[in-house]
């Protein structure tokens, strides 16, 4: 067996970071010097196949491989009945629905156990994926691609399948694999116009945005869920999806407080992905949400910075709950959306020019001169020096954007470059975290 032809297919594959990781993981040797490419550390990287075993091997790619969740991501289902239970036993359920490596799709290898209690299913996945079936007919080794693991659950108390994974693509393999092998008859929620509801507010602003001010400002603080904005991302209708992207730092204050993000809701762009600081039973956390789908219509939830695993899933039941309700009701309040979208509208048509126009000029002059600053330093890879970048960004960022600034700067764009924040286009970090670093280096 090529062991190091292997190793150097798993190099490819995983982020610079990661490597290390493994080399130190299996050798104990550290990089005197961050290391800028992967080819800076191939040779110790191949050098590991003098200490895999051979019977190690599939065990090590899998764990090079191997697609680990930010948070506690989660996709919520509606299953219509569970007729497929009737007349079973314990025994039999977990018979019927346990399986090991059955191939899906050509290029997946499915198993799954499960545990069965009076009111809830969990199963456990773990999905394999192989780049090169298609050509080779062949799933091995040196085509493993990604190895996921995730758990899915089956209330059959409120017939809600729960799905804990942060890739969006493998969610749908698990969702369609449900459905062809254990005929699961499982539906989307998803966000719908109400045409009464849509009838009662501003004919110019987008139903979904007002759906999710309404999620976040009235349906989870009636439940005991403070929360305030931290970004949005928004999409503006354009060809290019890219281009379509706008990203609007609020900085964990109130909505209101962004003259930006007032005027992309009045305008009737729609809410992409948000994320936000919020407060529950004195728990400090965070949440981020995006909008997936070819519609945009359902929502990965993802919930950050709680340690405490029944808090953690209080937190989840409380959140999926209004967001099935929203689903098959639309709006909480009406007349209170309603108000909200006035308010937003007024504080985008009555900005004041004149602050606005000085608080920007001050803010691009900051930046330019922090640019001029971070040039100074040849090794761009200081890390105290890219973090307090990043930190003045931000801030910088949010203070421009609270003044409705939606200019392209060429000394924001060197800063986000020198400090490698992503581009405002990226609307998942999950599915982002495991792109080709070469690629990006390029």
């Amino acid at each position: 067996m090529n062991v190091k032809g292997i190793l150097q297919k798993v190099l490819n594959r995983i982020p610079k970071e990661a490597a290390v990781g493994i080399i130190n993981e299996k050798t104990g040797w550290t990089p005197e010097k961050k290391p800028k490419k992967k080819e800076d550390i191939k040779e110790k990287f191949l050098e590991l196949s003098e200490v895999i075993r051979e019977d190690e091997i599939e065990d090590f790619v899998q764990m090079a491989v191997m697609r680990k969740n930010i948070g506690l991501p989660t996709y919520t289902y509606k299953i219509n009945n569970v007729k497929f239970l009737e007349n079973l036993t314990e025994e039999q359920i977990k018979q019927k629905f346990s399986i090991e490596d059955r191939t899906f799709k050509d290029v997946y290898v499915i198993s799954t156990n499960l545990e069965y209690q009076k009111d809830m299913i969990t199963f456990n996945f773990r999905v394999k994926e192989f780049e090169s079936q298609w050509r080779t007919g062949v799933n091995n080794l040196t085509s493993l691609s990604a190895v996921y693991t995730s758990i899915v659950t089956l209330n059959l108390t409120n017939n809600v399948v729960s799905v804990f994974t942060g890739n969006h693509s493998i969610q749908e393999v698990l969702v369609d694999f449900m459905i062809q092998n254990f005929s699961f008859p499982i539906t989307a929620y998803s966000l719908k116009e109400h045409t009464n509801q849509i009838n009662a507010l501003s004919s110019s602003v987008s139903f979904k945005t007002a759906l999710l001010l309404d999620f976040i400002s009235f349906r989870l603080q009636q439940k005991g869920i403070e929360a305030n904005f931290k970004e949005i991302k928004f999409f503006n209708g354009t060809k290019n999806k890219k281009d379509g992207i706008k990203d609007v730092a609020i900085g964990g204050r109130a909505l209101l407080a962004s003259q930006l993000a007032c005027e992309y809701i009045t305008i009737g762009s729609e809410i992409v992905f948000f994320s936000t600081d919020m407060l529950f039973n004195q728990v400090p956390f965070s949440v981020k949400v995006y909008l997936k789908g070819s519609k945009r219509d359902t929502l990965k939830i993802v919930i950050l910075d709680v340690d405490d695993e029944e808090v953690k899933s209080e937190l989840i039941e409380i959140i999926q709950s209004e967001y099935i309700d929203m689903c098959n009701n639309g709006l909480k309040s009406v007349d209170s959306t309603k108000e909200l979208l006035s308010t937003i509208a007024s504080k985008y048509f009555n900005q004041d020019q004149l602050v606005n126009r000085v608080v920007q000029d001050n803010a691009l002059k900051s930046i330019g001169l922090v640019r001029e600053m971070t040039a100074l330093y040849e090794n761009q890879e200081e890390e105290e020096v890219i973090k307090l970048v990043k930190e003045f960004v931000t801030v910088t960022k949010t203070i421009l954007d609270s003044t409705g600034y939606d200019q392209n700067d060429d000394n924001l764009n060197a800063l986000n470059l020198f400090a490698g924040i992503q581009d405002s286009s990226v609307l998942d970090e999950d599915e982002e975290l495991y792109r080709d670093e070469e690629a990006i280096e390029e």
